[in-house]
């Protein structure tokens, strides 16, 4: 067996069905700002709509910041938490409680390290799961990979005493 190992041999690109360049500079950003948009939008009979409101939001990862950590959270100053009058942290006072899996409202899931990641996180970082998200994870049918990590939780309202200490430095 020799010390120089062989690379492997990768398929033509023009096999790989990519988008043109031409393609990607239309819709003016890079080769990849495809993969980065928003999904199309599901095609729904129109008489779905009239037995229940659907509200759609999207964001680019890109402009995301990733979420704090609870150490991050607790040394926040008070100027932070001031950007705007409607700010959610200041009008709803709400914290996260450690809960029992089957009364949680929230729940982080920490993926184990050999897990694929979600693009824009870091491998392991943890994901917050809420709704609809929350209800697929506690299918009694889902299975969830060996290794994987959940921190269940319930909103609470914080105390005064506790808001001021929450974002004092």
């Amino acid at each position: 067996m020799s010390s120089h190992s062989e690379r492997p041999t990768l398929p033509p690109l023009h096999t790989l069905n990519l988008l043109p360049a031409s393609y990607a500079k239309r819709l003016g950003g890079s080769p990849y700002a495809s993969y980065e948009r928003p999904c199309q939008r599901l095609n729904v009979p129109q008489h779905s709509w009239s037995r229940r409101r659907v509200s759609t939001s999207t964001s680019s990862t890109t402009s995301r910041s990733p979420s704090p950590t609870p150490s991050d959270a607790s040394s926040r100053t008070s100027a932070s938490s001031t950007s705007s009058p409607t700010s959610p942290l200041k009008s709803s006072k709400l914290t996260l409680v450690p809960s029992s899996f089957e009364d949680a409202e929230a729940i982080v899931v920490i993926p184990p390290p050999d897990a694929p990641h979600v693009p824009g996180t870091r491998p392991g970082q943890g994901l917050l799961l809420m709704g609809p998200a929350l209800e697929h994870v506690r299918h009694p049918q889902r299975r969830i990979a060996k290794g994987t990590r959940l921190h269940p939780y319930r909103f609470a309202r914080r105390r005064a005493s506790n808001a001021s200490s929450l974002f004092s430095a």
